[in-house]
């Protein structure tokens, strides 16, 4: 009998299960010609904005920390060849001035010397023959000549070798666009070759031309062709640019010259340029 009861019991529960499952079917009625739909709804997910083609770095320096020194290399600094030449060339022209106030020295010695034998001759001809006086008189005036012409020469040597040394202090002077023309325009931030020699001188910046020196070379008759007759301080003459000349400088010795050239003023040899000549202003 309670086996019965237990059948029963599942036969009913069978039944209920049947009949609610026929009311959690399709809300939509087999009548309906209308489309079938249904609609679902998701829970909004966060996502995080990123760039594939963006790199994010990051770095942190401990301030108590060493990382090493700069590493520093000690390379020894060598001239070039213009600059050995130009300091060469101010050695030689250092000695020469030294030689040249040795030679006004001994020009001076050899003067007060002069002057002391003319009193001597001049005391000792009133007790000698008129004859032996005037001999002492001729060697007198004969040793004055002498000394007053290397006196003069030693003068000409110093006021060349001033000449020189003023065109030697600007070595290095560079050469600047401003305002600066080579055919000879004035200019207060360049020399110009011409304007080199004119400030050797003493004068204003480009107060001559290369055919200006040229012509006044030309005219003292100073003007010489073969550079192993350049002297000390002679002006050098080049063609340039279809000028005759059309380029001046300073000859400091050991075919060598001072000049103002594109670069600026610097020392270099004669021959770098076509030479027509050269000689003294006076």
């Amino acid at each position: 009998m309670t086996y019965m009861r237990r059948i029963v019991s599942i036969a009913a529960a069978v039944a209920m299960s049947g009949t609610l499952i026929s009311f959690t079917g399709a809300t939509a009625s087999a009548a309906e010609d209308g489309a079938v739909t249904s609609s679902r709804s998701f829970t909004p997910q966060k996502t995080r904005d990123d760039s594939l083609l963006k790199e994010s770095t990051s770095t942190s320096v401990k301030t108590d920390d060493s990382y090493g020194g700069i590493e520093t290399l000690n390379v020894p600094k060598t001239q070039s060849k213009a600059e050995r030449d130009a300091a060469e060339a101010k050695k030689k022209a250092q000695e020469q001035a030294q030689q040249n106030i040795e030679a006004a020295s001994r020009s001076s010695e050899r003067s007060a010397q002069s002057t002391t034998s003319s009193a001597s001759g001049s005391t000792g001809a009133s007790t000698t023959s008129s004859s032996a006086s005037s001999s002492s008189s001729t060697d007198s005036t004969s040793d004055e000549s002498a000394a007053t012409a290397d006196s003069g020469a030693a003068e000409v040597s110093e006021s060349d070798n001033t000449f020189v040394g003023r065109a030697m202090s600007v070595i290095g002077s560079a050469y600047r666009a401003s305002g600066y023309v080579w055919t000879g325009s004035t200019s207060s931030s360049a020399f110009t070759c011409s304007g080199l020699v004119d400030y050797a001188l003493g004068l204003p910046t480009n107060s001559n031309t290369p055919e200006g020196l040229y012509a006044k070379v030309s005219g003292a008759g100073n003007m010489k062709h073969s550079t192993g007759s350049l002297a000390y301080g002679d002006l050098v003459f080049f063609d340039y640019a279809g000028r005759h000349p059309g380029h001046v400088g300073i000859y400091i010795g050991n075919g060598l010259m001072v000049d103002s050239a594109g670069s600026g003023v610097a020392v270099r040899a004669v021959s770098t340029m076509p030479f027509i000549g050269g000689g003294a202003l006076n």
